[in-house]
């Protein structure tokens, strides 16, 4: 086992494992020490080599390298702890990874979430044979409250990616990224965003170089983890704000309605999933006055009507699926 003391680090040195790209495995944790745990022990069961781990520390309590001493970790060329205090938010969190990284690639992971053993292999081959491209993306199986195990590969975007992405997550969580480093250091997260700022990043990258699709489901989405939503709407006001405001301007016409209209949907959504029923009300009818072609908003706008009865009785018939 290698230690590691706090805000350092410790490893085999930098190494270049022969030809094969050094990746960076980037892990902001914040206040979920078990699934820190399980993350990281996905990193070391990875069938890639060489790999080095930073963990980056938000933790108010236990420290993640007291966390995760009991771990083997011989297997990597370099393990950095860096403490990031005040919980100043994942983009920061993330930023602060990639500014540690000394890899040709950096691989993101949620403190819990899981990749499965050939996810970086997979993602380094596809992007080595690609070099126009600069991101590479997975599908996912998400782990539900009910046992269930999803099978959900990502959207299939049409050639407009950057349109999509202007309305649309079709990439999914940061769990399944592998971007080159000099890409992300050359476009960081905004840290100013409290929320959606995975959206923001990948609809900016969009502009500016290709992505790889890989159906395959190699990472696992825990929807068991209770703060997936909990924490989200106290953000969703300002997240809202701020992307409207930044990503508008870059579109004309009804391209500029449509995302102004789908950015109301998902603050709403966002509304509506942790029962704030006047708000979801208010940002499914922004929506609907924004973009009024798009007919998903509208059940929606019915389903937050009547608050908890109308919210019951499109579950019971299924029309919503939240």
């Amino acid at each position: 086992m290698v230690g590691a003391a706090r805000d350092g680090e410790s490893g085999a040195g930098d190494g270049d494992g022969g030809e094969r790209p050094l990746v960076t495995c980037v892990v902001p944790t914040h206040s979920r020490p078990e699934g820190l745990v399980r993350a990281v022990e996905s990193v070391l069961a990875q069938t890639y080599r060489p790999l080095e781990l930073v963990v980056v520390d938000d933790n108010p309590a236990e420290r993640a390298v007291d966390l995760l001493a009991h771990l083997d970790t011989d297997t990597l060329e370099r393990v950095v702890y860096r403490r990031e205090g005040g919980h100043s938010g994942a983009g920061a969190a993330r930023n602060t990874g990639v500014e540690a990284a000394r890899g040709a690639y950096v691989a993101f992971l949620d403190d819990d979430d899981a990749w499965r053993p050939e996810k970086v292999g997979r993602q380094v081959t596809a992007l080595e044979a690609a070099p126009d491209a600069g991101l590479c993306y997975t599908g996912t199986v998400e782990l539900r409250p009910d046992g269930r195990r999803e099978h959900v590969p990502p959207d299939v975007a049409d050639a407009d990616l950057t349109g999509e992405l202007a309305c649309r997550n079709v990439v999914g969580s940061m769990s399944v990224v592998c971007v080159r480093t000099a890409l992300a250091r050359e476009h960081p997260f905004d840290a100013a965003m409290p929320a959606w700022e995975d959206l923001d990043w990948f609809l900016r990258l969009s502009r500016v170089t290709r992505f790889v699709r890989l159906p395959e489901p190699l990472v696992e989405y825990d929807f068991t983890s209770a703060d997936r939503l909990s924490e989200s709407f106290d953000r969703t006001d300002e997240s809202h704000r701020r992307f409207v405001e930044k990503h508008a301007p870059e579109f004309s016409g009804r391209a500029a309605r449509r995302l102004r209209g789908w950015a109301a949907f998902r603050a709403g959504t966002d509304a509506f999933a942790t029962g704030h029923y006047p708000e979801a009300r208010r940002y499914f009818l922004r929506a609907v006055l924004a973009y009024p072609l798009e007919s998903r908003f509208y059940p929606y706008l019915f389903a937050a009507a009547g608050g908890t009865t109308t919210h019951r009785l499109a579950r019971r018939v299924q029309s919503l699926g939240v």
